[in-house]
């Protein structure tokens, strides 16, 4: 069963896992391997048991009279390949896949990063999804979990300076890819957001983010006179 969780190059993304029938390899969700381990565990004994020799169900029977062409696989057990970066995903969809890297354990500049990208329109962007690379790790109970990281953060400006996006979105990811580890910027004027309290909310969070304390102080908004 493969679990896609190889991601050598030139390898298919794969590892495979215990069967309790006979039926041949097929790609399948890490939720499946986990309720297959429950199974198997629940009959181990002192004595060896033969896997290939375990009668099919009825679904791997099923399975057993498609084509032997793995694009033919029935949508129960196949999943689409894993894509290698963001490219046709949605803006929205950018930004979730942004957002689990961070959840499960992103650096603190690149949470900060993230945390300023995302509050722009560049994911929205056509073209920007090919700056995003696509992972899968495997998470609670052997699910995986697909998230996504900026490859290139010195591209990812010069993408928001030809993009029809208002100036402040540029010099915030200018800010963002300072924080990720891409070219450095003067923060002074990068973060003059003088008319834009929404703005210099988010550069204010992100820097309390990159020094570790972003879940430690809030913000509280506060009228003008």
């Amino acid at each position: 069963m493969d679990l896609d969780l190889d991601d050598t190059p030139g390898a298919d993304g794969g590892e495979k896992g215990l069967t309790l029938c006979s039926t041949p390899e097929r790609p399948v969700w890490g939720s499946d391997q986990w309720a297959i381990d429950i199974a198997y565990n629940l009959h181990l004994s002192d004595t060896c048991v033969d896997i290939a020799a375990l009668p099919p169900c009825a679904e791997c029977l099923r399975v057993a009279e498609l084509p032997a062409d793995p694009d033919a696989a029935p949508p129960l057990h196949r999943r689409a390949p894993r894509p290698d970066f963001a490219s046709g995903f949605t803006g929205d969809e950018i930004r979730g896949v942004l957002d689990i890297d961070i959840v499960t354990g992103a650096s603190l500049g690149r949470r900060a990063a993230v945390h300023l990208l995302t509050f722009t329109k560049i994911p929205d962007q056509p073209g920007f999804g090919d700056l995003v690379g696509i992972m899968d790790l495997v998470w609670d109970m052997g699910d995986i979990v697909r998230m996504g990281q900026v490859t290139d953060w010195a591209a990812v400006v010069g993408f928001a300076a030809d993009a029809d996006v208002p100036d402040r979105d540029r010099r915030m990811v200018a800010v963002a890819a300072s924080l990720g580890g891409g070219p450095p910027v003067g923060l002074e004027a990068a973060v003059a957001f003088v008319d834009d309290p929404a703005a210099a909310r988010r550069a204010i969070e992100a820097i309390a983010i990159a020094t570790g304390h972003g879940d430690r102080w809030e913000l509280t908004e506060r009228p003008t006179a």
